[in-house]
Parts: C-alpha cells; sequence; structure tokens
C-alpha cells in the first residue's frame, strides 16, 4: 500500500487527527529527521514524546510507575547481556533447552548468515522462516504451495541488513549477530495458526496471560488472570472473544515460570497444539516496546505495581 493510499484509508475511517498523529509518529520514528531529533531533543524527551503520542499521558522514566513507564527505564537505564540472549530467535533455543528441555522447541531445519545457501529444495513442505534479531517478521511458507525462492533470499537479505532495535532504544537487539532462521510451521486442530497465549511473568510468578487472535488480519486480544477468569480490558488491540482455559494450562504456566526466574519482568509466549503439545514461541523483554496503550488507562498502573 503507498504512502497516499495509507493516508486517504485513515482519513476516510477515521478522521483528522489519526492522519496528523500517523505523520507525527512518522517523524520521530522513520525518517531521516529521526537521528536528528534525538540528538536535538536527547533519548529520553524524544522517547517520551513518542509514548505521550501513542499512550494519552506524559510518562515518568525516571521514577516509573506504569508498566509502560518501566519498560521505556529498561530501554534507556539497564544494561543486562542476558536480555540479548533471550532475544536472539537463535540463541534463546540454547536458554530454553537448558532450563526446560529441547522437547518444547519447534523443529529448527536450518540456520544460516547467507540465505542463498537455504537448501529448499530439503525442506519439508511447509515451514516458516525469521530473522533472528527481530521481531514479528517472518515467512510463512504453507503445504502446496511453491515458494518463491529468490523473493524469499531478497526479503531474508533485507533483514540482514536491518539494525532493528535502533529506533525504538531497544539495546538488546544492537548486540545480536544477525542470522536467518528456518523452522516447523505450527497449525493447530483446524489446521490454522495456533492461538498465541502470552504469559506475562513478574518476579516468577504469572500474573496475567494474554491471548492474541488473527494476528496477521484484524488482531484482537483478551487478558485473563492466572486462575483463567477472562478481564474486560485490552493493551492497543481490540477486545478478543473469551475462550475455554486450554488443556494444559498449569503446565504452561509451569515452564513460562521457571523461564522468567531471575527477572523482575519477562512475557514468555506458548503454544498448545493438537494432544496437548506444549510449543515455545520467544521470550519477550519490551511489550510493545513500552506504547502498549492500556484501556482502561488503571491497568497501566497495575501491570506496572506488580514489577
Amino acid at each position: 500500500m503507498s504512502k497516499l493510499t495509507s493516508a486517504w484509508k485513515i482519513l476516510k475511517e477515521d478522521g483528522f487527527w489519526p492522519l496528523v498523529k500517523e505523520g507525527w509518529l512518522s517523524l520521530l520514528l522513520r525518517s531521516p529527521l529521526t537521528p536528528h531529533l534525538k540528538k536535538i531533543l536527547g533519548r529520553r524527551i524524544h522517547l517520551k514524546i513518542l509514548m505521550f503520542s501513542k499512550l494519552g499521558y506524559w510518562p515518568n522514566i525516571r521514577n516509573p510507575k506504569s508498566f509502560n513507564e518501566k519498560i521505556a527505564h529498561r530501554k534507556l537505564f539497564t544494561e543486562n547481556d542476558v536480555f540479548s540472549t533471550v532475544e536472539d530467535k537463535w540463541r534463546v533455543r540454547e536458554f530454553v533447552r537448558r532450563k526446560i528441555g529441547g522437547h518444547i522447541l519447534p523443529r529448527e531445519y536450518y540456520e544460516t548468515k547467507s540465505p542463498r545457501s537455504i537448501p529448499f529444495d530439503h525442506l519439508p513442505e511447509e515451514y516458516v522462516i525469521k530473522p533472528t534479531h527481530m521481531s514479528g517478521s517472518v515467512v510463512i511458507v504453507n503445504e502446496f504451495e511453491t515458494p518463491n525462492e529468490e523473493e524469499i533470499i531478497k526479503k531474508c537479505n533485507e533483514w540482514l541488513r536491518e539494525t532493528h532495535g535502533v529506533p525504538k532504544e531497544e539495546y538488546w537487539y544492537e548486540s545480536i549477530e544477525p542470522r536467518i532462521l528456518v523452522e516447523e510451521r505450527l497449525r493447530d486442530d483446524k489446521q490454522e495458526v495456533p492461538l498465541d497465549y502470552k504469559f506475562f511473568v513478574f518476579h516468577g510468578q504469572v500474573e496475567y496471560i494474554e491471548v492474541d487472535f488473527t494476528r496477521f488480519s484484524h488482531h484482537k486480544r483478551r487478558f485473563y488472570d492466572r486462575d483463567w477468569n477472562p478481564k474486560e480490558f485490552t493493551m492497543k488491540s481490540p477486545l478478543g472473544p473469551t475462550i475455554e482455559e486450554p488443556q494444559r494450562l498449569d503446565r504452561m504456566m509451569e515452564i513460562a515460570e521457571k523461564l522468567g526466574e531471575g527477572f523482575d519482568f519477562i512475557r514468555i509466549d506458548l503454544y498448545e497444539l493438537n494432544g496437548g503439545r506444549i510449543v515455545f514461541g520467544e521470550m519477550t523483554v519490551g511489550p510493545e516496546s513500552g506504547t502498549g496503550r492500556f484501556i482502561p488507562k488503571e491497568r497501566d498502573f497495575e501491570f506496572g505495581s506488580y514489577w
């Protein structure tokens, strides 16, 4: 979608203010002026303006109280090499293997720093390809599809050139050596993308579980407490439907809490597949990069109180 088409869509659906806001965010994050604005304003003020435009309140990063403020504080005022380990999609596999065991990891088919070496002819009929130093980027190859190898290689090379953490001050991405990882393509009992269970672990204890629906179109989410009581608040995305408690919730919480040992906060993403198989997704140091707007706002400060 072109920038002009995107702007017209925002204007048509939401009015004038969201278009101004989107332009402002692009200036802050994605324009050639971004590095200069950071130098002029300073990293902290630049981040506070960005957070205000997303959250609707002026954040206190030096003395944080809310969940998002504490993520921002983590970004600017901490140095933790373990964050880079767990955010690295390749190195985290060894971290999980040591803590839990390799049986919960998705099958790994290939890892490389050279996309042209990917052995497409020797891969299974379906798989996913993703960069190890980024979040939210993936190529999905489904069964009965013929992958466009040159397009995939081109996309992988674009990923490898990208410095993912710099625009949002996520320093833990900067020390990750970029690689391309080819893994198992996960499916649920309907042969669709399985539900993503995101466990918010504070000081080794699960406090909330976020469930994401249709992440690649019309994204929705629903929060539950650790007793699987659905909550009527959300963060960033619209409120999703309620669902039954997963078959192996207790075991998933055990895994999340074991992986979360030693962190004041970490988010652990897990899947439950057919037959009760639990599969590790990822570990996240700064969900939504500290700009995930809670509705209502009070929940932002509740989550912060657990931290």
